[in-house]
């Protein structure tokens, strides 16, 4: 039986009143802090193809209370979404694809609202269960049946055993609830398993723990601060071969140089670009240069970001036909294939930003294919390992 709950005291508190807007059109939904700038909700909640994709405008409060006059709200920074959840786009989210490998309707029904400001230090945060199955559960948000009050509902529900999907046909889900959280536990031990998508299914986090994990790691780097802070310079190694990375904060993607004095002019201007280290090595320099390949470095300028290739064709197509495209020169040499002992670089695509995701990680890609947040473009190069 549904009642009205507590939006004063966690874990109440902690769960989001949404207010999406697209032109004069707006749309209220649920979601939950999941960490101290990260909000998961329904991807959904903010993007609609029919009202011409991402929200214009995306309004989060907490600890809300519909009587409350001029309540504070935060606004994302970032957004991590799907844009596949409703193919035809007639409004109807079917709960999965009924294949176990794949994704599709409530299964990617998910979003990761990245804050700049630490929301989760007022609020607190709820944990994630990623191992969920089967069990008791509740669920909280702000259905517009009870007058947009933050309301409570408990009963059991379980993950299907093919599908990335909690199955929800046992809780009373209403508009409004959608990007709410279904958790485990109570008071002060509550662990988020899905996120509403409809009446009868919520996305399980189960199927997107490797960018969950990987994005509410980095994110802090959006929160915001008006306080005097101290500058830690990075502990720098320079090693040879290596391919020095950083994260660029404004485009949320990587960049890559095997040059060190490149490397320590970055650092040294303190801007947007965080100096994470060594990401892997280039082809050895004493290598056989029959092995090896160039591999070229592009500017985009209309994402701010990098493309590494070595592909003779795709560079000559991007500099001559693509204005956006600055070609850079040759960033340094890889091999052109498996020798038993170098590793596999693989290549994503980000279609919602228009840029290019890196890994030689074979957990990471197969996750990342599992998941289908990105398109899988292949083997880029072959590296050396750091």
């Amino acid at each position: 039986m549904s009642f009205e709950a507590n939006d004063d005291s966690y874990p109440g508190q902690a769960v989001a009143y949404i207010v999406a807007t697209w032109g004069s059109q707006s749309f209220v939904s649920s979601g939950v802090l999941v960490g101290r700038n990260d909000v998961l909700t329904a991807s959904h909640s903010i993007y609609d193809a029919t009202l011409g994709g991402l929200a214009d405008e995306v309004k989060i409060y907490f600890s809300f209370d519909p009587d409350d006059s001029n309540p504070t709200f935060y606004m994302p920074a970032y957004y991590n979404y799907y844009t596949d959840f409703d193919p035809d786009n007639d409004g109807l989210i079917y709960s999965g694809d009924n294949r176990a490998f794949t994704l599709g309707g409530a299964e990617r029904d998910i979003a990761l609202l990245s804050l700049s400001e630490a929301a989760g230090d007022t609020y607190g945060w709820f944990g994630i269960n990623y191992s969920f199955t089967g069990g008791d559960v509740s669920v909280l948000g702000f259905p517009g049946r009870y007058g947009n009050n933050l309301t409570f509902d408990s009963g059991y529900a379980y993950k299907d055993v093919v599908d990335n999907y909690v199955d929800t046909s046992f809780l009373e889900i209403n508009s409004g609830n959608s990007g709410g959280p279904i958790f485990t536990g109570s008071g002060n031990d509550v662990s988020v398993v899905g996120i509403v998508s409809t009446s009868a299914a919520a996305a399980s986090v189960a199927g997107h723990e490797s960018w969950l994990t990987s994005n509410i790691a980095s994110n802090d780097v959006y929160i915001e601060t008006t306080t005097t802070t101290t500058t830690t310079t990075p502990v720098v190694t320079t090693v040879e071969d290596a391919i020095y990375r950083f994260y660029n904060t404004d485009t949320g993607t990587h960049f890559y140089t095997a040059s060190s004095n490149e490397r320590d002019t970055i650092i040294a201007a303190s801007g947007s670009m965080n100096y994470e280290g060594i990401a892997f090595k280039s082809a050895s320099s004493t290598a056989n240069l029959s092995d090896l390949v160039s591999v070229y470095r592009l500017y985009n300028t209309a994402t701010g970001t990098h493309l590494y290739t070595t592909s003779e064709d795709e560079r000559a197509n991007l500099t001559n036909n693509s204005p956006d495209f600055n070609y850079e020169g040759i960033a340094y040499n890889a091999y052109a294939s498996d020798n038993g002992s170098n590793a596999a670089l693989y290549r994503f695509f980000n279609g919602t930003t228009g840029t290019h995701f890196y890994t030689a990680s074979e957990a990471e890609k197969t996750e990342l294919q599992t998941v289908g947040l990105l398109t899988y473009e292949g083997i880029a190069y072959y590296i050396d390992t750091a």
